[in-house]
């Protein structure tokens, strides 16, 4: 399986040999990690060409009005360094890299709507590929990437998020608590009929919360070979972060996973989810 992963530092470039890296870009970029200027941006491409590597732009920050001008603007700027593809999930997006023509460096990422094969196949019309909803049960996940011939993209590791709301809700509680928001501080929230602990944050694309581990494939990769998975390090020293792309470039050292500081999740890779549709759009029961 080919490897696509965020590149939390630039000294990763080094010695880590993968498919391609994210990088996040401010005023394009959500849920990220490190940001980069578009000059460091231009520099980490020549680099990540330079070992016949592909670089992958986090696009999934949710677009307005004002701002399509700033945002058309900037990715004339990352096409002129030339990246090789966007991440999105907001068809604001999509609008504009029509307008300019680079439909075909798209992949729609939306944790929670690509499904089934139908709406996939749909999406795949008319963009490079898509990423795979992690809303899925092993089997329902391995079913629908063997259905299409194409190359998708799964998560394979790494936090990702739930909730996602404009609205400062940190701040707002933390006032009727009498408390001063700190943004770099580490938050989290315990539901109260559940025992774990959420990573929530806040910055200038709202509040987000995020799964309660990261999500991790490992032996149940070997079922998705044809597919490019995708490693993301947020919340993840670089430490750590650094043993974990080398477990997933070595594909037989998953176990040594469980002996670094990170609270791992299989999601619902074995539970059963309602989310799957059969043909007519029926829940499968």
């Amino acid at each position: 399986m080919k490897i696509v992963a965020e590149l939390k530092d630039v000294s990763l470039l080094e010695n880590i040999n993968v498919y391609g890296w994210i990088v996040n870009v401010l005023d394009l970029s959500c849920y990220y990690d490190t940001l980069y200027s578009i000059e460091e941006i231009e520099k980490i491409v020549e680099i990540v060409h330079k070992n016949n590597q592909k670089v992958y732009v986090n696009a999934k920050k949710i677009i307005h009005e004002q701002n399509i001008r700033e945002v058309t603007s900037l990715i004339k700027e990352l096409e002129v360094i030339g990246v090789d593809y966007y991440l999105y999930g907001d068809f604001a997006f999509y609008q504009i890299a029509e307008s300019l023509n680079i439909t075909d460096k798209l992949i729609y990422q939306v944790v929670t709507y690509m499904t089934n094969k139908y709406d996939i196949e749909v999406m795949l019309n008319d963009n490079n590929s898509i990423v795979v909803s992690t809303e899925l049960s092993f089997e329902e996940m391995r079913d629908i990437v063997n259905d299409i011939p194409k190359q998708l993209h799964i998560h394979a590791f790494g936090y990702y998020p739930i909730f996602h709301s404009r609205r400062e809700l940190i701040s707002n509680y933390l006032l009727y608590r009498n408390r001063e928001i700190e943004l770099k501080a580490n938050y989290d929230i315990v539901e109260e009929l559940r025992n774990s602990h959420y990573p929530i944050e806040q910055n200038e694309n709202g509040m987000v919360v995020y799964l309660d581990g990261a999500y991790c494939l490992t032996e149940e990769l070997t079922s998705f070979d044809n597919s490019i998975g995708i490693l993301l390090s947020k919340f993840i020293t670089l430490e750590d972060y650094q043993k974990v792309l080398e477990v997933y470039i070595e594909t037989n050292k998953y176990s040594e996973l469980d002996n670094l500081n990170i609270i791992l999740s299989k999601g619902l890779l074995y539970e059963q989810s309602i989310l799957l549709k059969k043909e007519g759009g029926n829940a499968c029961e």
